[in-house]
């Protein structure tokens, strides 16, 4: 069986507005988020590493895009008999709307997909607005997801899942890291202000990229916004976790 060196929880998503303003969105969330997922996804996978990460509209595709990128590569293609590069657990609670994506990367042979029970009959509804679902089948289908080996968590952006999945980590894996992207805003930024002084916290991109503009017209400075390395800082973190675990 093919063993992967690493695994990193992938705990994300894009705030929105609509369901919780505590969760403010940074400018260009949507684009800072995607390149924050694929920065890391890339690394991870370059360095034979594996993510894993509750099925999710908004992250499943990018995680998706990065896995067909690496299909060439040779633990990729092995893992199609062996053991998948990408763990992907889904409560059953959203089974009817489970995305095409999701479901892709496990007909591709990239991911394999870990079912969980819904709790006392609960069912996503995507018509109602605004409220979270499916609480006890998300709790559950967490614990189980934290019951695998895991060598470290990243959080991305996100709202209430991001900060239960950080609170749940540190509970049941107390001396592993965590590493949080203050700058995709959010739940993210949240927790990291918060937990800035924590010993397994790590934020790595706690800089003023504010002077790092984008070359746009000094008359339109508005459209300006942040360039943030997130290719960098995300291979900072994967070689922060390899190095950990080899010592």
């Amino acid at each position: 069986m093919l063993h992967y060196r690493f695994s990193i929880l992938l705990s994300a998503s894009v705030p929105s507005d609509k369901r919780n303003e505590k969760y403010t969105k940074i400018k260009n969330a949507q684009v800072q988020i995607e390149e924050a997922v694929i920065g890391l996804s890339r690394n991870v996978f370059q360095a034979g590493g594996k993510i894993i990460f509750g099925g999710h509209p908004s992250i499943s595709p990018l995680v998706a895009l990065v896995a067909t990128e690496y299909s060439a590569n040779k633990e990729i293609e092995n893992s199609k008999l062996n053991e998948k590069p990408i763990n992907i657990f889904q409560s059953k609670a959203y089974e009817k709307v489970t995305p095409k994506e999701t479901t892709s990367l496990f007909e591709l042979g990239y991911s394999d997909i870990i079912w969980t029970d819904a709790k006392d009959g609960e069912e996503f509804n995507p018509k109602i607005q605004g409220s979270a679902q499916c609480q006890k089948s998300l709790e559950f289908m967490r614990r189980e997801m934290m019951k695998t080996s895991i060598d470290g968590l990243v959080c991305i952006g996100g709202m209430e899942g991001v900060e239960s999945e950080f609170e749940l980590f540190r509970k049941l894996h107390p001396n592993k890291p965590i590493f949080i992207l203050k700058s995709t805003g959010g739940a993210s930024k949240i927790l990291a202000e918060e937990y800035a002084n924590s010993n397994v916290v790590r934020i790595f991109d706690d800089n003023d990229y504010s002077k790092i503009k984008t070359e746009k017209k000094e008359e339109n400075p508005s459209e300006k916004f942040e360039i943030i390395p997130y290719s960098f800082i995300t291979a900072l973190i994967v070689k922060y976790i390899r190095d950990s675990k080899n010592n």
